[in-house]
């Protein structure tokens, strides 16, 4: 019973294919060389973010997991007995309570995105049928009770992706493992009004990125394919054997680990403008530029913790925050704790405010 808590996540472990390759017998060739140019200092912003405190006003700690906006979150919360987890939207000092599932159920809370005013994301609970059980979700931002999309979710993998759930074309799109051992990735999508799943079928491992793109999802080293989902069009992004691509169709994300740490670059998807971020900088997302435009990123400065996003437009690094503790981004909007051991406040700036 101790497993049931990952039941989502566990999709994806389970997908060893997914995830895993063999590491090459021969020593890896690293990465090009990219050209260094002159980056500028980092500037702070002067752009406030907006602040809540990491509890309801009944005492319990509140975790957000997603911003559609700086000024509305949606996170996690545990009832003070301890006996349920809870979905709350907080917005403009109220507290709004989405859904409310016993803790004997092992709840989990995925996938989040939104469009038009709409919240959706995807549930993924224990059951006494089987092993788990995964819903689609939605609910107006502004109001009214959530609506129940669908539970035929197929076994639906999560990467803590901005694109686990794509909202495109009058429908909620997301992927899954087929039912058997086959190469191949589930296209599963519904009706923004709920009703009957669609189910298409591509050969290999894919995630999906930037709408109608997709992600080949089954290598950590070596070329990114992206297909597109409309036209059929291919197209691979080369990479040595040493470095890990993430793309969009717009950028990609090269990490290469090196004698004195990780070489941290960004280059276009046609291969061209590969450049070096500077310093020794973690990517806070799984997505590559967000917006298309912003690398966000944590440094260790002087002993504490900064959030940077690293303008691609034109290399110039913008300080968000410093002495930070936990950090996300999904989207357009980045969010961080403050607090000296736990968190006290909760952060959250969206970078379309950005000069």
């Amino acid at each position: 019973m101790r497993a049931r808590p990952l039941i989502a996540l566990a999709v994806a472990l389970a997908l060893g294919g997914w995830l895993l390759v063999a590491r090459p017998a021969h020593p890896p060739v690293p990465p090009p060389q990219p050209q260094q140019a002159q980056t500028p200092a980092p500037q702070a912003v002067t752009q406030r973010p907006t602040s809540i405190t990491a509890r309801l006003a009944d005492g319990s700690a509140f975790t957000p997991q997603f911003y559609p906006d700086a000024a509305t979150a949606i996170g996690t919360v545990r009832t003070p007995d301890a006996t349920a987890e809870r979905l709350v939207l907080r917005r403009d000092g109220a507290e709004r309570e989405l859904r409310r599932v016993p803790v004997e159920r092992y709840p989990q809370f995925l996938g989040f995105t939104a469009a038009d005013g709409v919240l959706y994301w995807a549930e993924s609970t224990a059951t006494t049928a089987g092993p788990w059980e995964t819903r689609m979700w939605k609910a107006a931002l502004d109001g009214g009770a959530p609506v129940s999309l669908t539970t035929d979710a197929g076994a639906a993998v999560f990467f803590d992706s901005q694109f686990d759930l794509v909202v495109a074309e009058g429908r909620l799109h997301w992927i899954a493992a087929p039912p058997d051992d086959s190469d191949r990735t589930e296209l599963r999508s519904v009706s923004l009004a709920g009703g009957k799943v669609t189910v298409d079928s591509l050969p290999g491992r894919f995630r999906w990125t930037t709408w109608p793109w997709l992600q080949s999802a089954d290598v950590q080293s070596g070329p990114v394919e992206l297909v597109d989902r409309t036209t059929g069009q291919r197209r691979t992004v080369a990479a040595t054997a040493a470095e890990t691509l993430g793309c969009t169709p717009a950028w990609c994300r090269s990490v290469a680990p090196t004698a004195s740490g990780n070489l941290f670059q960004v280059l276009r998807a046609d291969g061209a403008d590969r450049r070096r971020i500077p310093g020794e900088v973690n990517a806070v997302t799984v997505d590559v530029g967000l917006m298309d435009r912003y690398e966000v990123l944590t440094e260790l400065a002087d002993e504490k913790v900064r959030v940077l996003a690293y303008d691609l437009r034109d290399g110039t690094m913008k300080v968000l925050a410093a002495d930070v503790g936990v950090v996300g981004a999904r989207g357009p909007v980045v969010f961080w704790s403050t607090g000296a051991a736990a968190p006290e406040t909760w952060n959250a700036l969206d970078l379309r405010t950005l000069p």
